[in-house]
Formats: C-alpha cells, structure tokens, sequence
C-alpha cells in the first residue's frame, strides 16, 4: 500500500471586529474536517478565511475571503498570530499552515451569497460576537481558546510582532 504523501495547506483567518468590537464567525459543520489531536466531530464557530491561492499573499487571501464570504470590503489587515498544525482533511492528513489577521469594518450587514456551493453546505448560520458571548457560550470555538485570545487582544491591543500558538 502507498501512503499518500502529506499536502500543505496555507490558509489565512480574518479576526473581523465590527464598532462594537465584536468577532464575525461563521457555525460549520463538516465531521471529516478535524484536529487529529483534539478531535471534534460537532458544528463549531470559526473566522472567515480559506485557502491562500497561488500567488497570492496571506493578507490578499484575508482581503479576498472577507469580500467573497461576507459581502464586506476590509482593507488594512494586520497579521497578528500563526498557526502550524496538522488536521485530517476528510481522507488525507494536511499541514495546515494559518495566519490570522485583524481587520475592522464599519458595517455589520452581511451577504453570504458569494459562497460557493461546498461552502454553503457546510455554513449553518453566522453572527456577531462579542468577546464575553464567546466566554460564557457552550459551544465550540475554533481556536478553543478564542475568547481568552479575543479578550487580550481588546484589552492589549495587537502584538508588535504576530504570536505563534498551537
């Protein structure tokens, strides 16, 4: 048998905060999509973003996902932490390698209209959230730890220089 070699997967994150200071996220649900080292099978809340194209910068791709995901035009983003970690992306395991950017808009009207059909059949609802919403929520968050991350970063502003974590 002929292993499948292990794929990279660049992908950027867009920390979306709208005047009232509160994160855009999107509810997904797709079981084959998960972190082989913590693994969870249920919907869970994640930022916009998605796949860095060929060519393309991480913070183009943040640009670019915000546009075609929520309708929204953002234009100053700032990458403020990374991620390395390998996921079980349905039948392969990917390195996924991820940069997270923080980006403000003054509008809070979404369309999710651009989403394209595989996108839409795994989004099941979207909102706004403020940092102690996230805190106080029994759902899922992706990173886990979002409302500790959210709170710092409100509280402290962005790091001089992007933090790593796992």
């Amino acid at each position: 048998m002929v292993a499948k070699q292990m794929i990279e997967r660049p992908s950027a994150r867009l920390i979306l905060l709208d005047p009232q200071d509160r994160l855009f996220l999107f509810k997904v649900h797709q079981p084959t999509v998960y972190d082989p080292a913590d693994p969870h099978y249920g919907p869970f809340w994640i930022m916009i973003g998605g796949l860095v194209d060929p060519g393309e910068e991480y913070a183009e791709t943040a640009v670019r996902e915000a546009r075609e995901e929520t309708g929204l035009v953002v234009e100053d983003v700032l990458w403020i932490w990374s991620r390395e970690r390998i996921m079980q992306w349905r039948e392969r395991k990917v390195l996924h390698r991820e940069r997270f950017f923080l980006g403000r808009t003054a509008s809070t009207e979404i369309d999710t209209s651009g989403l394209d059909e595989r996108e839409k059949s795994w989004t099941l609802d979207h909102r706004w959230w403020s940092a102690g919403e996230i805190a106080a929520s029994a759902e899922r968050f992706e990173p886990k730890d979002m409302a500790g991350r959210l709170e710092a970063l409100l509280r402290d502003g962005p790091p001089a220089k992007p933090v790593e974590f796992r």
